[in-house]
């Protein structure tokens, strides 16, 4: 098993390829390229543009250098804020998902109505006690 000194190593030489293969973009793309160490696994972050598919070489770098046993994953974030995960497990298995940026999204009509009649009862009742006041 390798020391966290080792893992360290490898990912601080893996964000440094990236970031030379990186496309420029006023320097942001590049300034983006990181990478974090927690409990076991390491963490690589990294601005995502759409239009040109592989903004940098990242994620092939990751896959060919971080050793078998170690797990690790690649957090690409859009411009609008959503989440876009890469990753292995320790078995070797590939990860994929996609968060999602705000639940309300998500959020099932019966709830948005329920949320609308909430906000128009406490509209009535501002009003109501205003009329009181005067």
């Amino acid at each position: 098993m390798l020391s966290e000194i080792e893992i360290f190593a490898i990912a601080k030489n893996i964000v440094d390829k990236a970031k030379k293969t990186a496309k420029v973009d006023q320097g942001s793309l590049k300034k983006s390229i990181a990478f974090t160490y927690v409990r076991n696994e390491v963490i690589f972050r990294e601005l995502f543009y759409g239009q040109w598919n592989d903004n940098s070489l990242l994620e092939k770098y990751a896959n060919s250098m971080m050793p078998n046993g170690v797990k690790w994953k690649i957090i690409y974030t859009e411009l609008g804020g959503e989440t876009y995960e890469v990753g292995k497990t320790r078995t070797g298995r590939n990860v994929q998902s996609k968060a999602v940026a705000q639940a309300s999204r998500n959020s099932s009509e019966r709830i948005r109505k329920l949320i609308s009649l909430v906000r128009a009862n406490r509209k009535k009742d501002e009003e109501n006690s205003d009329k009181e006041a005067k």
